[in-house]
Parts: C-alpha cells; sequence; structure tokens
C-alpha cells in the first residue's frame, strides 16, 4: 500500500510538472537589445519606437508610442506574428513594460506597398550624429516624392525589418536595404511647401518582453470567448467585477475609471501565473499615478474630477483582501 501511494504521488508530481511545462510553452520570451525611435521633425517629441533583436532575426519587431509629452494614455504595441503560413500585425497593450496582451490584427504582406528608389548624386551629407549619408529618392511616377537619407553604419546588423515597420505603415514605402544600412531621415514631399519628415535615434537597450502564444491565436481564430472561459478563475482581485460607486462621481470620471479595472484585469486574467501579487499591486498604483498625470497634463479630468478618481481607484484597492489577490 505505501509502495502504491508513492508511485501514484510520482504521478501527481509528474502530471503537475507536464501542466506547468504545457502552461510555460505557450509564454514566448523575447530579448531586445536594440530600439530606433522614429521622430517627426514637426514635433520631436512624439513619435514611434520601433524595438529589435540586432543578433536573432526570430525575435519579433515591436513598435510602442513614444512621447515625452504624456499625450497618450495607452501603452499601445504593435508587432508581428506568423501563424498558420500568415503573418499578422498584432495590436495590443504592453503591461508593466514586459507583459503583451493582444486584442485586435490585421493580415501583413512586406511586398505591399512597395517603392523603387534610385541614388540622387554622388554628394554625400550629414545629419545630427550621422556622416556620409546617401541621398536616395523614389522613382514612381505618380503621388508625393520621398526622399530618403541612408547611413551605412557598417556592423553588418539587418536595419531592413525594424525600418519596414515604420516606414511601410507612415510612408507606404519598402526601400530595400543592405545589411548595416538604415534610414536616418524620410522626408514625403507633398509639394514645394509642403512636406513631412522623420528622423531617427539609435540606441541599445536591455529589455524582456513576454507574449502569451494562446492568446494571440485564440485571438485570431476568433475564439477569444473560449479563451477567457479557459482560464478565468474564481478567485479575483475586486476590481474585476465592481464599477465606481461614489455619489462625486460623474460620467466622464466613471468612464475612465472602468477603462482602469478594465486593464488591470485583463493584465490579472491573462498574467496572473507570471506575475506575483506584489507586483499587480506595485504596477496598480504606478498606473493610476501615470494616468491621472496625463488627465491632469492633458485636461481630460478636472482637479474636482482627478481628486475623485484617485479617491475612487484608492478604495477600491483597499477592498481587496489578501484573500483575493492570493490566486495561486
Amino acid at each position: 500500500m505505501n509502495h502504491y501511494l508513492i508511485n501514484k504521488n510520482k504521478l501527481i508530481l509528474l502530471l503537475f510538472m507536464m501542466t506547468a511545462s504545457l502552461a510555460d510553452a505557450q509564454i514566448l520570451k523575447y530579448h531586445y537589445d536594440r530600439e530606433m525611435t522614429f521622430l517627426s521633425e514637426a514635433d520631436s517629441l512624439s513619435g514611434i519606437s520601433v524595438r529589435f533583436n540586432s543578433k536573432d532575426k526570430s525575435v519579433p519587431v515591436y513598435s510602442i508610442d513614444f512621447d515625452s509629452e504624456k499625450r497618450f494614455i495607452r501603452n499601445t504595441i504593435n508587432f508581428y506574428y506568423p501563424y498558420r503560413k500568415n503573418m499578422y500585425r498584432m495590436d495590443g497593450v504592453l503591461y508593466n513594460k514586459k507583459y503583451v496582451a493582444a486584442n485586435g490584427f490585421q493580415t501583413y504582406s512586406a511586398e505591399s506597398p512597395v517603392r523603387s528608389f534610385k541614388k540622387a548624386s554622388d554628394t554625400l551629407y550629414d545629419y545630427r550624429s550621422f556622416k556620409n549619408l546617401e541621398k536616395r529618392i523614389s522613382v514612381d511616377k505618380d503621388g508625393p516624392r520621398i526622399e530618403i537619407f541612408v547611413a551605412n553604419l557598417k556592423d553588418q546588423i539587418d536595419y531592413a525589418e525594424p525600418s519596414l515597420f515604420y516606414l511601410s505603415q507612415h510612408y507606404g514605402i519598402s526601400p530595400g536595404l543592405n545589411k548595416g544600412e538604415m534610414v536616418v531621415y524620410a522626408n514625403y514631399i507633398f509639394n514645394e511647401k509642403n512636406s513631412a519628415a522623420s528622423f531617427v535615434k539609435l540606441k541599445d537597450i536591455d529589455e524582456t518582453v513576454f507574449f502569451n502564444k494562446e492568446q494571440i491565436e485564440y485571438l485570431i481564430d476568433d475564439r477569444y470567448n473560449d479563451f477567457y472561459r479557459k482560464i478565468e478563475t474564481d478567485r479575483q482581485p475586486v476590481y474585476c467585477s465592481v464599477t465606481a460607486s461614489g455619489k462625486e462621481v460623474d460620467e466622464k470620471t466613471a468612464e475612465e475609471i472602468a477603462d482602469f479595472l478594465s486593464n488591470m484585469c485583463e493584465y490579472f486574467t491573462v498574467w496572473r501565473s507570471n506575475e506575483s501579487n506584489n507586483n499587480f499591486k506595485a504596477y496598480y498604483d504606478s498606473e493610476v499615478r501615470r494616468r491621472a498625470a496625463v488627465y491632469q497634463k492633458n485636461g481630460t479630468l478636472s482637479e474636482k474630477q482627478l481628486k475623485v478618481y484617485l479617491t475612487e481607484l484608492n478604495e477600491i484597492k483597499n477592498q481587496n483582501s489578501a484573500e483575493n489577490f492570493d490566486y495561486k
């Protein structure tokens, strides 16, 4: 009998380890070491940050809004995801600077749109810290003219995909870059008086980002309700089931509180197996402060509304007992 119990316990442990391994297999962990920030020449305080791994092309490129003026409330993220012989450009939210929850997608083709570029002259140009840039222009007969200035960094890094991630969406171009080449400056010329230009800043980073493979694929397969039913748990923080109820809460404040709570609940639901309770609590607090700063900056909420916003979210947080957060 004792021998049977020992074997049974071993079997239970094995099944638990197999289940844990299966869950881990659904989590994609990627490291990023390089960031290209595309900034508008007209407004150099905001733009798009494109992040990639310079040594591993299997790591998906992703972009996120860059805005030092804090005019954007959500940490929106876009990334490529290959699935069933298709490439998808996914939309989502980046939580706590490292956990992704996808919420939309579109099919993507690297071949469309494409423009041909030719060398404009033998003259080389300097721009900011970049030297000896080659000017190339689009040779399309119709539409606005586009000129790009290309640096050859001679580091044998492939900058084509991260450049394409931005340029194809914002300029409709695929410039065709060789290894070591990077588009430093792109200018969209509408006429003699009007143009729109972007420039690039490049820096090294050390960042790890996690993607939930199962969540992404259920979304693409239009089975997202099945995914949520699969991962739902009875033990959730109270912010997954409450709404603002104070007498001072007006419609606009209630709307922003609901948006915040919805985001917190999604973060908890999708990533509860990978995050600690303390991290959830810390992120809740930091995100409340970040959003309040954005609302104050934008004037989205008045001082009175902001006070109510902070009070309500703090009260909702305090309603969480240890049991509510003790989900593991």
